[in-house]
């Protein structure tokens, strides 16, 4: 008999969610109040086995089995929770999981950049993308101990947690880090220690600093020893998964007399790792795919940047053309890509940068989400940004009660009809 729990808030609002498709849930606290900061030191005590602890275990299997969610990571839905803490994640997971999300991506959760500029988002959300140690908690998300609770939570509904990992450099100001990261050795200082100045030469992609961002020198087993402590200790802390921001500007294991650093630091308990590849002339996006796929479990790979670019093109002109969307444009293969209409880049950047997603109506996005969610191949990433402070564009407003694609089953959404009619396109994007 198929479980049931109470109506969740979309339902109370007159909202019905397929949960076949990627849908949004509502979002509930700002991540930036209230939050105890706690940071505990990375120590690898343990050996965890995110799949044997999960997939290999009976009461999860029994949870997961019970809300319908995929078995492998690579295969369902993830929500990627923008800004949520750990608190408020834990609190919405019943919801996450009756909506039928696989897994549940959060920002980096190490010590970051205190920031500086009061609780205003567009001026404050980058600073998550600047550790300042690999130690776990920050003003954000919350302390280790509240890591621990959400992913034990988590795996009682079935649903395994996905961390963003910033493992390509630190922050840009030298007096915020650590002391043990404070050392010059441990850092690059080509481009005369200065920013990269061609991003069609391979070694100054990732050996000179991205956006004046300290550049960890990747040769050392030293720093790769650290990171992949800190990595692990995520794990024994129940992560199941990790994102890696900026993946294509850490070299690969055959490039630059053999560094070891991606061999040591993938070398963690994670059952699902996949990394942030920017598709360009040298990206190596199918040799990076592969590197993350062999230290996963049934999936891991890139993300699929220009699919996004061009799907979001296609939904503004309009022209949902089966034969161009089929093509994912990237090397590494739709099975081993995570897809998304907007990521948070897209969405936090400025409204007329390129590739930025703030623009996008409601029936465009409804649209891209039908699109993403009735490929066969590929991991969904689908972005759900939290209630935050200062002012906000109406848009983002409503994305926190409802973003994504719900079916055609009567649901109170605007422009029922196209989305409905569309999907003998979506049909054929396998």
């Amino acid at each position: 008999m198929k479980h049931r729990k109470p109506a969740p808030a979309w339902h109370q609002l007159g909202l019905k969610i397929s949960k076949k498709v990627v849908v949004g849930i509502t979002a509930a606290a700002t991540a930036f109040g209230g939050l105890a900061i706690a940071s505990t030191a990375a120590q690898a005590s343990t050996d965890r086995d995110s799949y044997a602890d999960t997939v290999e275990n009976a009461t999860f299997e029994q949870a997961r089995k019970r809300y319908g969610l995929a078995q492998q990571m690579s295969e369902g839905a993830t929500l990627h929770a923008w800004e949520w803490s750990f608190k408020t994640i834990e609190e919405n997971i019943p919801a996450i999981a009756e909506a039928g999300y696989t897994s549940v991506q959060t920002e980096p959760i190490s010590a970051i950049h205190n920031g500086g500029k009061g609780m205003i988002f567009t001026e404050n959300w980058y600073y998550v993308y600047q550790p300042t140690d690999t130690t776990i908690g920050n003003w954000v998300m919350g302390s280790e101990s509240d890591l621990k609770s959400l992913c034990a939570t988590a795996h009682k509904y079935g649903v395994r947690i996905i961390v963003d990992v910033v493992a390509n450099h630190m922050t840009a100001t030298w007096n915020a880090i650590a002391d043990r990261w404070k050392k010059s050795d441990l850092y690059h200082h080509d481009c005369n220690d200065g920013d990269v100045q061609d991003y069609n030469n391979r070694y100054q992609v990732t050996h000179c600093k991205l956006l004046s961002l300290y550049d960890i020198n990747t040769s050392k087993t030293e720093t790769a020893n650290m990171m992949h402590d800190y990595l692990v200790q995520a794990v024994n802390d129940g992560v199941d998964g990790f994102r890696f921001d900026a993946a294509k500007h850490i070299e690969l294991p055959n490039e630059y007399d053999g560094s070891q650093y991606w061999n040591i630091v993938l070398n963690n308990g994670a059952q699902f790792q996949y990394g942030e590849v920017l598709q360009d002339s040298i990206s190596h996006d199918a040799d990076y795919a592969k590197l993350f796929a062999n230290n996963s479990r049934h999936g891991g790979g890139v993300t699929a940047s220009y699919y996004g670019v061009k799907l979001r093109g296609a939904l503004s002109s309009k022209n949902l053309n089966a034969g161009n969307l089929n093509n994912w444009d990237n090397a590494a293969g739709g099975n081993n890509l995570v897809s998304w209409v907007e990521s948070h880049d897209n969405y936090s950047n400025k409204p007329d940068d390129y590739g930025a997603s703030m623009k996008m109506s409601e029936w465009e996005m409804t649209m891209g989400w039908g699109v993403i969610g009735s490929r066969s191949q590929t991991c969904r990433l689908r972005r759900q940004p939290a209630a935050v402070r200062g002012e906000e564009p109406a848009r983002r407003c409503r994305l926190r009660l409802l973003e994504g694609f719900a079916g055609c089953s009567g649901e109170s959404l605007p422009q029922q009809d196209e989305q409905c009619q569309s999907q003998g396109i979506h049909a054929q994007l396998r």
